[in-house]
């Protein structure tokens, strides 16, 4: 993985930061410290790199909340109760919790 971050940053730049913390924010497993570590490694220089891992996070931001006013409460509830909500832990109960939280 640390080959690959390194690569795409050395080859793409700022674009590459700017996706990279992206998928980061969508992605949680990803870890910016990383990305961002390897953009100092890199001698990119500071301004443009908060410039690049802001742009990225409001794009993970806007994807996420994008995703969020799609799932409202009901298609959130139907979820829940298939079979892949319940892989992923979810229930109905669970969902109404959460709303009323």
């Amino acid at each position: 993985m640390d080959e690959t971050i390194t690569q795409l940053i050395q080859n793409y730049g700022y674009v590459a930061v700017a996706l990279l913390i992206a998928a980061e924010n969508i992605f949680p497993p990803i870890p910016s410290e990383l990305i961002l570590t390897f953009t100092g490694f890199l001698t990119l220089s500071v301004p443009g790199a908060i410039i690049a891992s802001t742009i990225g996070a409001f794009i993970g931001a806007v994807t996420l909340y994008w995703v969020g006013t799609f799932f409202d409460q009901d298609r959130l509830s139907r979820f829940a109760a298939s079979k892949v909500g319940r892989r992923f832990g979810l229930s109905p109960e669970k969902i109404t919790k959460t709303e009323n939280y």
